[in-house]
């Protein structure tokens, strides 16, 4: 089939909708698709030997009308089979296509921007949609309370990962040396933007349990990688409660470095409420490293329902400290500390092979 993929952007650093952006393309690439990608954010490229198209060039205030002007536009040239818009957000534009060239659409479902407050134009794109497909039960469950499409229109399609770039692998002695770590010092590990409006992402959680943890566990080093407009917010949190010494505020850490961070933690965590589905939960299990996640959001689709992982009650301290503290102790089935099985369990469960099954079932019954 000719399809043609919307995405907010392909070139992103990190996970989120720009990884899974990448990852669809490159899977129906492999069953046999011929793609045209447009990416809101990109500057026209390359990419996987695919033309990617973009508007990133073009000034922010102009940059929306001139994407949708350019997919439709792409659209009513070429005449694909399919449209998939991998953000809500263009679910009125793929309206307009279809109701100008009769091309069927699908849209990629995340988490948090399904809400009830969507316009009517983005409920009646939902509404006209082939399919939807959720990453998680979590995110299914919020397009189906907004009550416009067919839940039998609504599929889970979960995330995926690069299971050969995210594997085990030793300790860099680099990165020890970069944040100063001591010989006894344990490593707690969470990725993840520090915006205001993500800090339901539960990093600050972690550092009003840091005390609790600190004097169960010995020194332990809460390494937080990513930046934002909350660091400053967090910083004086930190300060506040005294554990300032034992917060390391790594910024942006490239693609390359994200592994090696991975490896270097004893326990990876974020005791999250509004996960879509956490693309860093399962790079941390496939370096093998244990993980923490909430129990009441896409979280518990990422961890297997508690098998990969252990789940807690995202917003209690309490209950955050205890599950790291057990991790740190090894509680837990074996093979949950054991790195290359832990890496086996996350692959054969979300690697890349798993991914392109599901959606060769997809394909073939809906796309």
């Amino acid at each position: 089939m000719k399809i043609h993929v919307w995405s907010p952007s392909f070139q992103a650093f990190g996970g989120g909708i720009a990884a899974f952006s990448r990852e669809l393309s490159l899977a129906l690439c492999d069953t046999g698709h011929t793609l045209r990608l447009h990416g809101k954010s990109d500057t026209p490229a390359t990419w996987n030997s695919i033309e990617l198209r973009g508007t990133g060039s073009i000034p922010p205030t102009f940059r929306t009308a001139a994407f949708i002007t350019s997919i439709l536009g792409s659209c009513m040239r070429h005449r694909p089979d399919r449209i998939i818009a991998a953000h809500l957000h263009f679910a009125p534009v793929a309206l307009a296509a279809k109701r100008l060239t009769g091309v069927p659409f699908s849209i990629i479902a995340h988490g948090i921007e399904v809400h009830d407050k969507l316009s009517p134009l983005q409920c009646a794109g939902l509404a006209s949609a082939h399919e939807v497909l959720a990453v998680s039960s979590w995110t299914r469950d919020r397009v189906l309370a907004l009550d416009v499409i067919d839940p039998d229109r609504v599929v889970i399609m979960p995330n995926t990962f690069d299971d050969a770039r995210f594997s085990p692998g030793t300790r860099q002695a680099r990165l020890a040396q970069l944040y100063a770590l001591n010989g006894g010092e344990r490593v707690l590990l969470t990725v993840a933007r520090l915006d205001a409006g993500e800090a339901y992402k539960g990093y600050d959680r972690i550092i009003r349990a840091l005390p609790a943890i600190n004097a169960a566990c010995g020194p332990v080093r809460f390494i937080l990688v990513g930046g934002g407009d909350d660091e400053p917010r967090v910083k004086r949190l930190a300060l506040d409660i005294g554990v300032a010494d034992r917060v390391t505020f790594a910024g942006f850490v490239s693609d390359e470095d994200l592994a090696e961070h991975y490896r270097l933690a004893d326990v990876f965590a974020m005791p999250s409420t509004g996960e879509g589905f956490g693309i860093v939960y399962l790079e941390a299990m496939a370096c093998g490293t244990p993980v923490l996640a909430g129990n009441a959001d896409g979280s518990v689709d990422a961890l297997d329902g508690g098998r990969l992982g252990l789940l807690v009650a995202p917003l209690q301290v309490d209950d955050i400290a205890a599950g790291i503290i057990s991790l740190l102790g090894a509680q837990g089935p074996a093979w949950w500390f054991d790195r290359n099985a832990l890496h086996q369990a996350v692959t054969e469960r979300f690697g890349r092979g798993a991914f392109r099954e599901r959606l060769a079932k997809t394909s073939s019954a809906r796309l």
